[in-house]
């Protein structure tokens, strides 16, 4: 795993909102408030190496670039010894690279938003991808991260949507014992591993909002107490922030371009409001 610095020098011609991304819509900088004439300058981490992907291919991080909206800019990029933060997880962390409409009509995993919160303290490698549980992570996504994970590097990981369709992975049972071999297998090579609960999905019964996920959710939390490991309860955070904003959370949803409602995977909105948690508690 190669690390890289991104130092942006931006410099406003009139007033303008800025956006910058690197490789696979990663966000670095969001809406930005810039008056004209002003410049900034921000530093950012990147990561590129060895990576497997069941789906998207493409997604494989070869070099480290940064694309800058609405302003002008400059950028280097330089190697940089920085410790990784690896993401393992499905579709609700992956990078969602669609990029047309607004906010709320794109898909975003809170995976990608994370470097934009870590700055140049650490670079990020996203291994999930879509459709994927803890079987397929074992069978591949966590087998390029072992090979170059560092002591010191974090590995985040978030399952559970795609488990609880597959009989074999319960939550006590076949989820949870993958768990538990992630978690071995990143801990013998020296690296932390964080569990997280999966993110609750904003499905009402009866008036209600669902349960569908706590199992999982529980499993996670009994699993980092008997392994002693940090979780970070992206469960429980999504669920209250949900009950909070009442009808207003629909807000932080895909709303696909003349479709139904995505209750389960975040927009740009949602995915920032949930990286930002994450960053938080690292």
């Amino acid at each position: 795993m190669k690390t890289y610095r991104i130092d942006l020098k931006m410099h406003a011609g009139s007033d303008t909102s800025v956006d910058a991304f690197t490789c696979h819509r990663r966000f670095l900088i969001s809406g930005l408030e810039l008056r004209a004439g002003e410049t900034v300058c921000r530093s950012f981490g990147a990561a590129a190496g060895e990576a497997d992907f069941q789906k998207q291919a493409a997604y494989r991080d070869t070099y480290a670039e940064a694309t800058v909206r609405g302003c002008e800019f400059e950028a280097e990029i330089n190697e940089a010894e920085l410790p990784v933060v690896y993401c393992l997880g499905d579709s609700t962390v992956c990078d969602q690279t669609y990029s047309g409409g607004g906010p709320t009509d794109r898909c975003c995993g809170w995976g990608q938003t994370l470097q934009m919160y870590l700055g140049d303290r650490y670079a990020v490698s996203n291994h999930a991808e879509q459709g994927t549980h803890t079987g397929d992570c074992l069978s591949c996504h966590i087998l390029p991260v072992l090979r170059q994970l560092r002591p010191g590097d974090t590995v985040l990981v978030q399952f559970g949507h795609n488990d609880q369709k597959q009989s074999w992975l319960r939550p006590y049972g076949g989820y949870k014992d993958n768990l538990r071999k992630i978690a071995r297998m990143v801990g013998d090579r020296g690296g932390r591993c964080i569990l997280c609960t999966p993110i609750n999905r904003l499905i009402y019964v009866n008036g209600r909002l669902n349960n569908y996920l706590d199992e999982y959710a529980a499993a996670v939390r009994e699993l980092a107490a008997e392994l002693k490991l940090r979780c970070i309860d992206l469960h429980a955070f999504t669920t209250e922030t949900y009950l909070r904003l009442g009808p207003e959370a629909e807000n932080l949803f895909y709303h696909p371009p003349g479709g139904i409602l995505d209750r389960t995977h975040p927009n740009d909105l949602g995915g920032k409001l949930i990286g930002g948690y994450v960053s938080q508690n690292l």
